[in-house]
C-alpha cells in the first residue's frame, strides 16, 4: 500500500474513519445507534471535504443509500464494519481492523513488531515476511484466513515494483 497516495476521492483512510468513529462510539462497544447516523455521516462527509452548500442533501442521500444496502440490527445498532465499507477501500478496511483488534501503545511497540518480521534487517518487509505477519495476526485473534486471502492482502499492501514495504511507508498506529 502506498501511504503517500492517500485515500481515493470519496474515500477516507483508516485513521480518519477511526477518528470520526470514536466520537460516536466513545465506550468502544463496536456500534453506534441508528439515531446517530445523520451526525456520523455529517462528520464523515466534512472529513472528506464535501461542500457545505450540499451537505444536508448529501447526508440524506448517503443515509438512504446505506439503509437500502445494509440491514440495521433489530436493536437499531450499526456495527463499525457496516459503515467502514462505505468509506474505506478494502486495504484501509484491513488497517482499521488491525488498529481496532491490535492496538499498539507506541511507535516503539510498532518498531519491535516490524523488526520481528523484517528478518533480514533490511528496513523492508518482503511480501513473504508480510504474509507471515498477517498469518500470525489472524492466528493470534483466532480468525481463519485462507492462503488466497493472505495473498490478496499481501498483494494489495505490497504493490510497488520492489515487492516490499519500506519501514518509512509502513502503516503506523493511531
Amino acid at each position: 500500500m502506498d501511504s503517500a497516495r492517500g485515500p481515493a476521492p470519496g474515500r477516507s483512510d483508516a485513521a480518519g474513519f477511526w477518528e470520526v468513529w470514536q466520537r460516536f462510539d466513545a465506550d468502544e462497544k463496536g456500534y453506534i445507534e441508528e439515531k446517530e447516523l445523520d451526525a456520523f455521516f455529517l462528520h464523515m462527509l466534512m472529513k472528506l471535504g464535501t461542500d457545505e452548500t450540499v451537505m444536508e442533501a448529501t447526508v440524506d442521500k448517503v443515509k438512504q443509500q446505506f439503509m437500502t444496502t445494509q440491514d440495521a440490527s433489530k436493536e437499531g445498532r450499526i456495527q463499525m464494519k457496516e459503515l467502514a465499507g462505505m468509506f474505506l477501500s478494502e486495504d484501509e478496511n484491513f488497517l482499521l481492523f488491525f488498529r481496532r483488534e491490535t492496538p499498539l501503545d507506541s511507535s516503539v511497540e510498532f518498531m519491535q513488531i516490524w523488526r520481528r518480521y523484517d528478518t533480514d534487517s533490511s528496513g523492508f518487509i518482503s511480501a513473504a515476511e508480510l504474509r507471515d505477519f498477517l498469518r500470525d495476526l489472524f492466528l493470534h485473534h483466532k480468525k481463519a484466513i485462507s492462503e488466497a486471502k493472505l495473498e490478496e492482502y499481501t498483494g494489495t499492501m505490497v504493490s510497488n515494483e520492489q515487492g516490499h514495504l519500506h519501514e518509512g511507508s509502513s502503516p503506523t498506529p493511531p
